[in-house]
Order: structure tokens, then sequence, then C-alpha cells
């Protein structure tokens, strides 16, 4: 299941696994999740807290709410709505080095692989400006010149 924001990420989240796709700007998508049977888990990865918000009423009874992005805003959460069907939320610190080694074994192990988009050197202009207007998918990578001799 993944939820994000437009039908062009639709494509995406398929690609990655996604059985089911959540268009978070066709309205409440905490009320749609809920439809499909609610979730055990949601990771939160968008700085947004109504985006956050909203995913709460989706999850299902002794549900967690797993917070990696961190919105500027406050998160504004009814005490109600975690009580009566025993659900919580979680902070985590994503980007230490214990995660980074997890992540590594794991993707060695299960042969995962990064999605990148590259750009020769001399582009590295483009690729900054890439990546600066949020056009990028992922992460730019520059490439160097093959070595001769």
């Amino acid at each position: 299941m993944a939820i994000a924001r437009g039908e062009d990420e639709r494509p995406l989240a398929q690609q990655l696994g996604a059985h089911e796709y959540i268009d978070s700007s066709a309205g409440d998508s905490g009320k749609r999740l809920a439809a499909l049977g609610g979730a055990k888990v949601v990771l939160a990865t968008a700085p947004n807290a109504r985006a956050i918000e909203e995913t709460i009423e989706g999850l299902a009874p002794g549900g967690q709410l797993m917070l990696v992005g961190a919105p500027p805003e406050p998160l504004s959460v009814s005490a109600a709505a975690l009580l009566l069907p025993r659900l919580s939320i979680q902070g985590w610190p994503s980007g230490t080095a214990k995660d980074s080694e997890d992540t590594l074994q794991f993707c060695a192990r299960f042969g995962v692989r990064p999605m990148i988009e590259t750009f020769p050197l001399e582009r590295a202009a483009e690729a900054y400006d890439h990546m600066m207007t949020g056009r990028v998918r992922f992460r730019s990578v520059l490439t160097m010149p093959a070595k001769s001799g």
C-alpha cells in the first residue's frame, strides 16, 4: 500500500511493489485507507503535518504511526483518536550509522539497487539545478569521465 500526492506517483508506487495506491490529493487518505481494512503501520516520510494527521484515521486497531519525516509545523492529534483503538505514534531518527549498516546488509542480501539519475561531470550545474528545483527522481549522481591511457 502506498499513499502519495497525485496520480503521476501511481506507476512508481506499483513499480516499487505497492498493491494498492491512494492519491491523497483526491480526498481524505485516512478514510480511504480505513476502507481497505486499515494499516498496522504507516511509515510517514512526507514533511507535511496535515498529510500525516489524515493517516491516523486509516490505522487498524493497535496500529502504529512511525514518523521519519519531520514537518515544520506541530501535529494535531486527538487523544480519543489514539486511546479507543490503542494507536501509537513513534518517531524514528533514521540515518544513524547502524541504520545505514543494516540497510546496506539488507540490500546486499536481497539484491536491492538504488534508483538514481546520472549526469556526466560536465553537466554538474544542470544536475544541481535539477536537484534544487525538485525535478530529480531520488538522487542525482555525477559520473566521471573514463581514464584514458
